[in-house]
């Protein structure tokens, strides 16, 4: 048997913070598999975990085995990383497979495990901020705050392939080290970018890089600070600060994936909250210049 497909299946299972997304491993790690099957070919069931847990099945296992390793908040796959019946000697490069899947399992949990604590902490920043993979290149996790800025961003792709390649130059770093004047400019709107390479058991178990991210120059205030200091509720902070952003209805209906209509209700509804009557009135009010900013927390 070929050995390298096999030890390319097995580092792609393994890896599953490398590339994105669940469903983008997913889907990479069925082509691996199916390279040391040789099937190249797609097998009923036609999606990605459906033929995955077919390619990867061992005697004993029930169908569904592996969307419920993904749903269990256990240790491993259910009963176990192998099923409990005997396996032999044709089994054992299925054998190395679901041990490298069972790896890359605990790798999800621990991702979700930091989700839910320090995850919500740093919901609370005022700064964006985001955490990349080991070569940073792509992104593992995000606060509220970083997606703000990114949604208020007209030219989003050009700031995310500039954040990206800050977080690849990181990674090439001694950890620690960070970049303190980091600043880029993006269709004349400035921003601070800062990324620093954290060590193994910092972030993660694993190597990581933290990137920072802050607009300069008139600020407006993030969604959070309009729902506590003007009452703003829903979509309504978002639409708000598109609209103060200059962006039309039909701009902002693209970018939050709403109806036109739907967002100029939500805009008439701000105005009145805010007893205004335009949208200069209203970005003026939110960068602080036609009445109180709401303080930050």
């Amino acid at each position: 048997m070929d050995l390298a497909p096999l030890v390319r299946a097995v580092e792609v299972l393994m890896s599953p913070l490398e590339w994105g997304s669940q469903d983008a491993w997913l889907s990479e790690s069925l082509r691996r598999v199916r390279d040391v099957r040789g099937t190249p070919v797609s097998i009923p069931p036609h999606t990605a975990l459906g033929e995955l847990e077919a390619l990867l099945r061992l005697p004993g296992d029930e169908w569904g085995w592996l969307q419920a390793a993904l749903d269990s908040e256990g240790a491993g796959l259910r009963g176990g990383t192998l099923p409990p019946s005997a396996v032999g000697p044709d089994d054992l490069p299925t054998v190395s497979l679901r041990c490298a899947l069972a790896a890359g399992i605990a790798a999800l949990r621990r991702l979700h495990s930091w989700r839910s604590t320090l995850g919500q902490a740093f919901d609370d920043l005022d700064t964006g901020m985001a955490i990349f993979n080991g070569d940073g290149r792509h992104e593992v996790a995000r606060n509220l705050r970083w997606e703000e800025l990114l949604e208020q961003e007209p030219a989003r792709d050009i700031l995310l392939d500039l954040i990206t390649r800050q977080a690849a130059l990181a990674a090439e770093s001694p950890a620690g080290a960070r970049e303190d004047d980091g600043e880029v400019e993006v269709c004349e709107r400035c921003y601070r970018l800062v990324a620093s390479r954290a060590a193994a058991g910092t972030l993660f178990p694993e190597a990581a890089v933290l990137v920072l991210l802050d607009r300069l120059g008139p600020a407006l205030p993030t969604t959070q600070e309009l729902r506590i200091s003007f009452g703003l509720r829903g979509r309504e902070p978002q639409v708000a600060l598109l609209a103060a952003e200059g962006l039309s209805n039909a701009d902002i209906a693209e970018r939050l994936r709403l109806s036109a209509h739907t967002v100029r209700h939500y805009l008439e509804r701000v105005l009145e909250r805010l007893g205004l009557h335009s949208r200069k009135a209203l970005a003026l009010r939110l960068m602080g210049s036609g009445g109180e900013r709401p303080p930050r927390r």
